[in-house]
């Protein structure tokens, strides 16, 4: 019996590929598929150019420069303004950063996300050798001396109204202000090298100022300074101790944290300015400026 012989492959006719063509089209699958890659395209070239916005407002700077001129107990010139404003958008984009790499599950807190940005991006940082440090402090000194401080005899009442009437008069006579009365002692009698910081944190704007204006050899007691809970403190200056920069081997530590952080910061320059390309940042400008 002879085998059927095998039939040549014929390719199909131009009508019969203009058929398949039509009914191709007509599938309701190629039609979703089709326009789900249009969806994506489109979102991939919006979505490309989509930058985050960072907005610096009036109210922000306002209370930004207020906190800085109350520690500093001096107004701000417009160079120190920029570069607080500065500050703080470096700060917005390094926590918005943090986030999206997921440092959010560690911590909620601005301060920690902040932490957590800088030590990931600094973290590679190689160990300093002993010439590094040196280099280091020698260039810096600033950095390292300790500013003037003050140390302060202090009483406080825990209620104002039981302050003795001639309280200077005691205050004065007293060897030992524990024997004084209704006293709240946790501050101490004897408070030590408070700077301008401490002593506004501890007192506020207007004590601190006065305090800081007592010359040496004023020996006497200031007050009634009343705290926002009602207590009274009474305060005396006791010593001025002027500004003191340390030999390197008592701060070689302190040296080193400082070395770390300034090339740390080199490293972090470096990352926010690649990062600033996914931001957009507006400064609305200030009341003053905008009628200026």
């Amino acid at each position: 019996m002879t085998a059927p012989s095998a039939q040549p492959f014929e390719a199909p006719s131009t009508t019969a590929k203009r058929l398949l063509a039509q009914r191709f089209l007509r599938e309701p699958l190629l039609h979703f598929l089709l326009l789900a890659m249009a969806l994506f395209a489109l979102q991939a070239i919006a979505g490309g150019d989509e930058k985050e916005i960072i907005v610096v407002d009036a109210a922000t700077q306002k209370y930004l420069f207020k906190q800085e001129e109350d520690l500093r107990l001096s107004p701000l010139n417009s160079e120190e303004k920029q570069a607080i404003i500065k500050n703080y958008i470096e700060e917005e984009i390094l926590v918005r950063e943090a986030a999206a790499r997921g440092f959010t599950d560690s911590s909620r807190i601005r301060t920690l996300l902040l932490q957590n940005m800088k030590f990931f991006i600094g973290s590679e940082l190689r160990e300093p050798s002993d010439q590094d440090l040196r280099e280091y402090f020698e260039a810096n000194k600033a950095e390292f001396t300790s500013p003037p401080s003050i140390d302060l005899n202090h009483v406080m009442y825990i209620n104002a109204k039981s302050v003795p009437v001639q309280i200077f008069d005691i205050l004065n006579e007293a060897d030992d202000p524990s024997q004084l009365g209704d006293l709240d002692p946790r501050l101490g009698y004897t408070i030590r090298f408070l700077d301008q910081r401490r002593l506004i944190g501890l007192f506020g704007t207007d004590t601190a100022r006065s305090l800081l204006a007592v010359q040496k050899g004023d020996l006497d007691w200031r007050g009634p300074f009343e705290a926002p809970d009602g207590s009274a403190h009474f305060l005396r200056v006791a010593n001025h101790t002027p500004p003191r920069t340390p030999q390197f081997e008592e701060a070689k530590d302190w040296i080193s944290t400082h070395w770390s952080a300034s090339n740390s910061r080199d490293r972090i320059d470096a990352s926010l300015n690649e990062m600033r390309e996914n931001y957009v940042v507006d400064i609305q400008p200030l009341e003053s400026d905008a009628d200026g």
